[in-house]
Parts: C-alpha cells; sequence; structure tokens
C-alpha cells in the first residue's frame, strides 16, 4: 500500500537549491561547480552522483502530508541518509512534486525552508 512513485522514476539533473530564512540560500550547479544527479528507482531506492561518480544510494518512502504550501495533502519524499548523513546536497526529504511536465521540486515544507529544482533527464 505503498504512495505512487511511477511519475518521479528516472534520472534528475540539480538545478539549484534556494531559499532559507530571508532568503539567503541560492546554490546552483555554476555556483558550486558541481554537477547532481538524483536518481529515483520504481523499488523505492536512489542513487546520488556527484560530478559524475555515485556518491550515495539508499531507500526512499513516499508518504502523504500535509503541504504548507498548498494547504493540501501531497506527496512527501524521505530519503534514507543514514549511510552517508553528511552528505546533504539538496533536500532530500520534502514535499515532491512535477511542474512543466519535466521539472521536478523538492521543499522541506518548513517556514523559511528550503527548497532544491531538478530537470529529467530521461
Amino acid at each position: 500500500n505503498k504512495v505512487q512513485n511511477f511519475d518521479f522514476v528516472g534520472k534528475w539533473k540539480w538545478t539549484g537549491t534556494s531559499g532559507g530564512f530571508a532568503d539567503h540560500l541560492h546554490e546552483t550547479p555554476a555556483s558550486t561547480e558541481t554537477t547532481l544527479q538524483l536518481n529515483l528507482m520504481k523499488n523505492y531506492t536512489f542513487t546520488i552522483l556527484k560530478d559524475g561518480k555515485e556518491v550515495m544510494i539508499g531507500k526512499y518512502e513516499l508518504n502523504m502530508l500535509k503541504s504548507i504550501y498548498s494547504g493540501e495533502m501531497e506527496r512527501y519524499i524521505t530519503c534514507d541518509r543514514s549511510n552517508n548523513p553528511d552528505g546533504r546536497y539538496f533536500v532530500t526529504n520534502g514535499i515532491i512534486k512535477i511542474y512543466e511536465e519535466n521539472k521536478l521540486s523538492i521543499d522541506d515544507n518548513n517556514y523559511d525552508g528550503i527548497g532544491s529544482g531538478f530537470e529529467r533527464i530521461e
């Protein structure tokens, strides 16, 4: 009885992370000189690639949670980073949604929170 994930399955290129208190955080591949990729698999595992190298692998789960952005119940992803707790390259726990067909966002569901954006590679 898992929350469906088929629309998220694929390879996603990180495009930026922003937000925080007074919107102070703005990071992009250009500003960090880093390319990051999030791969979400059908079997609820994920991998993160940094500059083309796999740096993290783990399980993720999806639950329904009330979004502070829309006030609606939305899907919330939790990526298990226990095997690499400081590999915090972008938001990996948050409200996850697809917009404009091939763009993905993960927002941590906190006021003054941060969010990350991705673009579908395949």
